[in-house]
């Protein structure tokens, strides 16, 4: 029997993809937010304003305005990486259970998760205000994944030792410090890869699954 009993999963350039599903709007439209971004990096604004200025800039290059629906069908078009519906497959098949936990968006992460049967997705709602206008509900901060992964794992019931944190970036380390097993993918900043007790260079997701299965400390 498996040591981890829970693998918790980075979204975006993790198990789909694109790097960034916001980024993959800001591509659809051709924007470009690179100072806010940095501004956002830097702590110097908050997500919620961060998200602001990018509907903005959406609605600023579109003819029509930018809703819900219309955002749902451009994240409609990512597709997941090689090998993730196989890896959660199979731990699934070892009684492992598996949730994103994403800075991403709460569409995406849903859609995923009902597709590959996970336990839970914590992602950002893109939503439909009162008026119909699109609006953000932070859930899950690109700053703030420390707490929400030490909530799960209380919700869950586990110890760390029996949690497993899959990622490709900075703001995926608050998780790697948090969880018995780290593994970075699809990176190669030394950062991530230094932090992580595994790190997959490159091929299908799948090679994962006995890593994780065989675990221990």
């Amino acid at each position: 029997m498996s040591q981890i009993k829970l693998v918790v999963f980075d979204m975006d350039g993790t198990i789909i993809e694109p790097r960034s599903s916001w980024a993959m709007i800001h591509d659809y439209f051709g924007t470009d937010n690179t100072e806010m971004l940095q501004m956002y990096i830097d702590h110097k604004i908050s997500d919620k304003e961060f998200v602001k200025a990018d509907i903005k800039l959406w609605n600023s290059k579109s003819d029509v305005p930018v809703n819900e629906e219309y955002i749902n069908s451009i994240l409609d078009k990512a597709k997941p990486r090689e090998g993730a519906k196989e890896l959660i497959a199979s731990l699934h098949e070892e009684n492992i259970k598996t949730v994103i936990l994403s800075g991403g968006i709460q569409y995406l992460a849903d859609k995923w998760a009902k597709e590959w049967d996970m336990a839970g997705a914590f992602a950002n709602d893109l939503i439909d205000d009162a008026d119909g206008n699109l609006t953000a509900n932070i859930n899950a901060s690109g700053h703030n994944k420390g707490p929400l992964m030490e909530k799960i794992i209380k919700d869950f019931g586990l110890a760390s030792s029996e949690v497993a944190a899959v990622g490709d970036t900075m703001v995926d380390l608050p998780m790697f410090e948090i969880a018995g097993l780290s593994i970075a993918v699809n990176t190669d900043d030394e950062r991530v890869i230094s932090k992580s007790k595994y790190y997959l260079k490159e091929g299908s997701m799948k090679q994962l699954s006995n890593v994780i299965i065989s675990w221990k400390k």
